[in-house]
């Protein structure tokens, strides 16, 4: 039964009404993706832009900030005033605490009293059958918050943003219900990749009824849109097996190129812990229940990956290394107006022409620093480095920190034309006080 607290507005629509789990748009009904959905986030906007009525999935271990990112974009949308995007935020958490302190960040972030929250009215925890009841809670509310944006699209044709704070739940109510499958009716009642952790033809349709409700109405419908963006947390690295420490043995059945780096690291006496294992790319072995249930968690991750228009992937990694926002522009991408052939497009034209190599200068500097040590830099590499450093700086950004397009685009213009190269030169790297003043 969700709970759905909203601040009064003349300009929506009380008597526009919204079935929770209304069908997805059609076809015939639907208009290309062509305008931005600016979220206050610089390498957001630049690397994963969002389009309005697009689907994104925001990834990332826990702590990476996702919800401080999503929480920004509303805020970006907010400060827009009556002009600006609706904002309905989902809140699917079945822990009291956790929803509280979402409440908090919103209410701090001067939002709460502007949009409408839909979240759970009970919490379900520690009840007979509660992880079933909360992850079917869960979905409702995440159809719901869908719902009332659909109703400020279809009623006055407006921009709706859908924040679903989180999609992890709708996972385990589709394992539940698996399981219920195989108890009443045997395991060949449940085809093969469900029963394996896959993502079968039904669970894409399960999750495509949540994901494809974004969209962007053509005039016939009013012209607004649905912009929805689906946080999803997944396993970090730690574990309780992370203190394991394998045996050459171990190691029997891997290539013989594998069993060559073991036994130089077993000569210089390096433990064969997961951490060190990863640290040099060499495969865990089969090993814990734990590692087992990341590699699902992931392989999941993967597959909601492949039913959105785009993801913004964020890594502990990164964040330990001082990046804020800790966004890896290797896998964050979106999948709007990709091609020569397709007039959609999701960035803001004033972007565009700032950061077309950004990516690929970000790689080839990546590439640089895996191969080299600094003595052995050339000086054309040296200077590809150095505006490397100049991206991540004017990328650099807190929580709570949204900016305009504007501010936006002056840093990333700043970094573009080498303006930050000396502060670059004399230390002032990303997240270092003299690259903050």
């Amino acid at each position: 039964r969700p709970f759905l607290s909203a601040k009064p507005s003349s300009s929506s629509s009380s008597s526009h009404r919204r079935a929770v789990f209304a069908p997805i748009p059609k076809v015939s009904q639907i208009a290309l993706i062509n305008e931005p959905m600016v979220t206050g986030t610089s390498a957001v906007d630049a690397l994963s832009p969002l389009g309005r009525g697009q689907n994104m999935l925001l990834v990332g271990q826990s702590g990476t900030g996702k919800r401080g990112v999503a929480i920004d974009a509303v805020a970006a949308q907010v400060r827009a005033g009556d002009k600006g995007v609706k904002c309905v935020y989902a809140l699917t958490s079945t822990n009291a605490r956790d929803r509280k302190e979402a409440l908090r960040r919103l209410e701090e972030a001067g939002v709460l009293d502007e949009i409408v929250v839909v979240s759970a009215r009970d919490n379900v925890e520690g009840s007979e059958s509660g992880d079933e009841v909360g992850s079917a809670e869960a979905v409702a509310v995440a159809a719901a918050a869908c719902a009332v944006g659909e109703s400020f699209a279809l009623s006055s044709g407006a921009d709706s943003l859908v924040i679903v704070d989180d999609i992890d739940r709708h996972k385990a109510l589709w394992d539940w219900t698996t399981r219920v499958l195989v108890d009443v009716y045997g395991v060949d009642a449940v085809v093969k990749d469900d029963r394996e952790g896959g993502a079968s033809s039904e669970m894409r349709g399960y999750y495509s009824a949540l994901i494809q409700r974004a969209g962007k109405f053509n005039k016939a419908k009013g012209g607004g849109s649905v912009t929805l963006m689906m946080l999803s947390n997944i396993p970090g690295r730690g574990g309780d097996d992370e203190e394991t420490v394998f045996q050459p043995e171990d190691f029997d059945g891997a290539s013989q190129k594998v069993k060559d780096r073991i036994a130089i690291l077993v000569k210089s006496k390096i433990p064969l812990t997961p951490v060190n294992l990863r640290k040099i790319q060499i495969p865990v072995p089969s090993a814990s229940e734990s590692e087992c249930d990341r590699l699902l968690a992931l392989q999941h991750a993967d597959d909601l990956i492949s039913m959105t228009d785009g993801q913004i992937w964020l890594d502990e990694t990164l964040k330990a290394g001082g990046r804020r926002p800790p966004l890896d522009p290797q896998r964050s991408i979106t999948r709007v107006g990709v091609g020569a052939d397709t007039n959609s497009r999701a960035d803001a034209p004033a972007l565009r022409g700032l950061i077309g190599g950004l990516r690929f200068e970000l790689a080839q500097a990546a590439d640089i620093l895996k191969r080299a040590v600094s003595a052995d830099l050339t000086k054309a590499e040296r200077k590809q480095l150095i505006k490397r450093d100049a991206w991540l700086l004017a990328l650099h950004q807190e929580t709570g920190r949204a900016r305009s397009l504007s501010e936006s685009v002056v840093s990333l213009l700043a970094a573009s034309i080498g303006q930050l190269d000396d502060v670059i030169e004399k230390g002032g790297t990303a997240g270092t006080e003299l690259g903050m003043g």
